[in-house]
């Protein structure tokens, strides 16, 4: 493939959504309906983002920026900044606010890892590793066109019971970061 159909093929860009969850229990109240999510401020989610067209700005910040073309798939996906063992976040929606519509409609994708690594318990170090059966979540489109959206992410937050075993419910939320495609 020359240079120049590969710079125009279809890019596939990865975003990891990661939650300060104790940020979120001390600034704002329980929620627990889905269809009526409060916005939260812009000091508990910290995006890192892949894309091979380049970050504009924004790295580790609720507020990234990121280049991508139209024809380009995007992938969300979401953890607490305890790895969901502890407090669990999982995204549950990605949705149009304003401004020019660059995504399509997102999709839920869950693929299954029949034989993923997990570290070992039995050993002190991890490894080597266990194979287990595991599910990974993502949230995609394809962008449509160029400009600029503002966009919403909700996300479910989850805090560990007073068993140690158990997580419950604690709320639903989102927020509204910004993406800019070149027209």
């Amino acid at each position: 493939m020359s240079q120049a159909s590969s710079a125009a093929s279809a890019a596939q860009i990865d975003i990891l959504v990661v939650i300060d969850t104790e940020y979120i229990k001390s600034h704002f109240p329980r929620n627990t309906d889905p269809n009526n999510a409060p916005g939260i401020d812009h000091n508990s989610q910290y995006m890192i983002g892949y894309s091979p067209r380049g970050i504009v700005s924004g790295q580790g910040t609720a507020d990234l920026s990121f280049r991508a073309n139209v024809g380009d798939y995007v992938s969300f996906r979401g953890s607490s900044i305890q790895q969901n063992s502890d407090d669990s976040v999982i995204l549950y929606g990605i949705k149009y606010w304003v401004g020019d519509k660059v995504f399509n409609t997102f999709t839920t994708n869950i693929v299954t890892r029949n034989r993923a690594v997990q570290p070992n318990p039995d050993q002190p170090n991890g490894i080597p590793p266990v194979l287990t059966v595991q599910n990974f979540t993502s949230y995609d489109s394809k962008i449509a066109r160029g400009g600029t959206e503002n966009f919403y992410v909700y996300i479910a937050v989850y805090t560990l019971a007073s068993d140690g075993q158990t997580q419950e419910l604690y709320g639903y939320y989102y927020w509204d970061p910004q993406v800019v495609v070149p027209a």
